[in-house]
């Protein structure tokens, strides 16, 4: 929830909303979360205010008005990217080794 609120700020309201008429605030969480994995913060929080703005709290509204965007920018649909489930694999930090202290192969 901290990173789907600090990336759409409006989120906040979309879930204080749902809330108050009994949705599931975890599906929607997982699922705002997955839009802005596609589409990025900007977009979403678009999507969002637009949403609110027609009193539609819900994922789907926040989807329909995902893709509307983008087809009047007539952009292609957004790529998922697959990263590990393994959150360790995911979010290691690879540090490369300077290439000047690698010692030449020797052939035989």
């Amino acid at each position: 929830m901290n990173r789907l609120q600090q990336a759409v700020p409006a989120s906040v309201e979309l879930l204080t909303q749902a809330a108050a008429k009994g949705e599931h605030l975890g599906a929607i969480t997982a699922a705002l979360l997955r839009l802005l994995d596609r589409y990025g913060a900007d977009q979403v929080q678009t999507a969002v205010l637009n949403a609110l703005q027609r009193k539609v709290p819900h994922p789907n509204a926040v989807r329909l008005a995902l893709e509307a965007q983008r087809q009047a920018q007539q952009a292609p649909a957004p790529v998922v990217v697959q990263l590990s489930e393994n959150v360790r694999l995911r979010d290691a930090v690879i540090h490369p080794h300077p290439l000047k202290k690698l010692r030449p192969i020797k052939q035989h």
